[in-house]
């Protein structure tokens, strides 16, 4: 199920950015009339004012919580590539082995140019592989079926388990990039971020209430470190799709009709 994160991280990298440089404005916004209103409602503003270690536990909460949000994004990152690198390297043995100058098996080359196909234009394509699709599914089994026939008619028992080992292999790395692709985005994580973030500028705000200009300054090279440092990772937090995605025409499938 798509959610909103998801829909945000999907989107251009001007988008994103302009998603979270408006939330930015509005978080140094509302530091400021918080600002404001402690100013106001405050008579003695050395006795109300946090001590300057305070903004140090909030921001240092805020850099734990960013983080750990960036190992997930760039671990995950890492784990799709080499999805997709297993996948295009099972599909070279695949068609290496049945091809017509090695066993010569016709069905499975039709299975696995089907499989192309139908990975480029459906799960990687249309899907962003977050969703299988039954396209794909039914490639699979025309490589199954070739396979099948390959051994009914006579193939010797190892030829006919390395084909299986292969096609196991494949199915495994196509349903790690499925997995990867639907559930990259920890929106807790995320949330738990923006949160902290804006608490962050609070707290900003606060240590600086008597200093008005000071505070005025500080938020505002805080916001612009978070929003930018935000954007990065957004712009890699869905590894198939977005600005930053793996394209198919990065790891291109090694088959084609002959």
């Amino acid at each position: 199920m798509s959610t909103l994160l998801t829909t945000l991280f999907s989107q251009s990298a001007p988008l994103i950015l302009l998603a979270l440089a408006v939330f930015g404005i509005v978080i140094f916004a509302v530091s400021m009339l918080l600002l404001t209103a402690f100013r106001s409602s405050t008579r003695r503003l050395d006795q109300a004012v946090p001590v300057t270690t305070f903004m140090s536990t909030i921001a240092t909460a805020w850099a734990l919580a960013l983080g750990f949000a960036a190992a997930d994004v760039w671990s995950i990152r890492a784990q799709a590539e080499q999805a997709a690198s297993e996948e295009r390297s099972t599909i070279a043995r695949l068609a290496g082995i049945a091809g017509p100058d090695a066993l010569d098996v016709p069905a499975m080359i039709e299975g696995l140019i089907a499989y192309k196909a139908a990975v480029r234009d459906v799960e990687w394509g249309a899907n962003a592989n977050r969703d299988p699709a039954l396209e794909v599914d039914r490639a699979l089994q025309q490589i199954r079926i070739g396979m099948i026939e390959f051994a009914q008619a006579g193939a010797s028992a190892p030829l006919v388990a390395k084909m299986a080992q292969d096609f196991d292999e494949l199915q495994d790395a196509r349903n790690k990039r499925l997995a990867l692709g639907g559930n990259s985005i920890s929106q807790y994580k995320w949330y738990l971020v923006l949160f902290l973030t804006f608490l962050s500028m609070v707290a900003i705000a606060a240590v600086h209430a008597e200093r008005p200009p000071a505070a005025r300054n500080a938020l505002a090279v805080f916001a612009v470190a978070a929003v930018v440092s935000l954007w990065i990772l957004a712009l890699h937090a869905i590894p198939y799709a977005g600005a930053a995605r793996i394209g198919f025409e990065e790891i291109q499938f090694p088959i084609s009709r002959p």
